[in-house]
């Protein structure tokens, strides 16, 4: 007659669905899928050699002393203990997920909106231009900024030609609108964090700006991108709106 100690040898009393999601904190559904497919062709394979028949296992499990089988089946148990409590880890881990995911997408929406709403960013004039310029560079250090582009890249932006079938006022105002497209996506993914809402984060982003804007913009690097900047919009408007020539004098003999 089987022991209470040999029966729980086919219980994985140690492995329950909590104790697999806490191993599995990092992996994700698939993984845990995965490790479920796995206990259960193990186990499938293992009962093979348990049962008779004219299969490749059924003629090796023949082979096998009733105990041996015993052994077999005992482990086949097991490996479905395992994979009872993985499979519900997973399916507990799947609902986990979706909701994250969900939550995600609504602060992605809240984050695009506060985005639109605080950072209209206005280019009519170079000094707005010049304003997004510093915006930019103030808020690099603050918010992911491997996203956005260094000192001396955003010189050669101001330094480089525009291409022969665009305007250089054209190409200018694109150039800027690409460092606002970069600079509003940055901002947004900033907002967007697991441990707080969007709008808490913006006011916090606004705090950090503040305090280190003065000291960002006064770095000589700094100083000399605006420089070229404003140089280079500068002219831009010159060239698009060149001074009208003086009138002739009308002055004769009199």
């Amino acid at each position: 007659m089987a022991t209470p100690q040999n029966h729980d040898l086919t219980q994985a009393i140690g492995i329950t669905a909590d104790v697999v999601l806490e191993q599995g904190n990092f992996y994700d559904t698939k993984d845990f899928r995965k490790v479920q497919t796995g206990l259960s062709s193990a186990a499938r394979e293992l009962r093979a050699l348990t049962q008779y028949g004219n299969s490749i296992h059924g003629r090796l499990g023949a082979r096998l002393s009733q105990e041996q089988r015993e052994l077999l089946s005992n482990a086949a148990a097991l490996l479905d203990s395992v994979k009872y409590n993985v499979e519900h880890a997973k399916e507990r881990k799947a609902r986990e997920e979706k909701a994250a995911a969900k939550l995600r997408e609504q602060r992605e929406r809240q984050a695009t909106q506060l985005v639109a709403q605080h950072f209209q960013l206005p280019t009519t004039t170079v000094e707005q231009q010049i304003d997004v310029l510093k915006l930019y560079i103030a808020i690099r250090p603050v918010t992911d900024g491997w996203m956005l582009k260094e000192d001396h890249q955003l010189r050669d932006m101001m330094q480089s030609h525009a291409p022969k079938w665009s305007s250089e006022r054209s190409w200018r105002l694109d150039q800027i609108s690409s460092l606002i497209a970069d600079l509003k996506y940055s901002v947004e993914r900033h907002l967007v964090h697991p441990g707080h809402t969007p709008a808490e984060r913006l006011n916090a982003l606004h705090e950090r700006i503040a305090e280190v804007r003065e000291a960002q913009l006064s770095k000589p690097s700094a100083q000399e991108t605006l420089k070229v900047w404003t140089e280079a919009l500068q002219e831009v408007v010159l060239v698009s709106n060149p001074a009208p020539a003086a009138a002739p004098s009308q002055g004769g003999a009199a």
